[in-house]
């Protein structure tokens, strides 16, 4: 009888273990300021934002590369001209092959 007493008595502290544990997790998952699936959806944000922000940077590098060519190279102008604005002379005349 005192065999069955006590495990019965150590399943109630266990159950209260993992009834503490279940708690905690679903606190920590779900309920807390800082949880782990607001935290997981803010990483995911934070890697799509910084993916972005390195694609603007390269974009930045190219267009100031246009712009130096641009302003050094006097045939870069026109070409730049006649593709962006299809300028011709007045003789010429413009077909556009894309």
């Amino acid at each position: 009888m005192d065999r069955i007493h006590d495990i019965i008595e150590r399943l109630r502290l266990t159950n209260r273990y993992v009834l503490a544990a279940v708690l905690f997790l679903v606190w920590m998952l779900t309920l807390a300021d800082v949880d782990l699936l607001r935290m997981v959806k803010t990483h995911a944000e934070r890697h799509d934002i910084e993916t972005k922000m390195e694609e603007h940077r390269q974009r930045i590098s190219e267009l100031e590369a246009d712009l130096e060519q641009l302003r050094t190279d006097p045939s870069a102008k026109e070409r730049h001209a006649r593709e962006a604005y299809y300028m011709h002379k007045p003789d010429e005349d413009v077909f556009v092959y894309r």
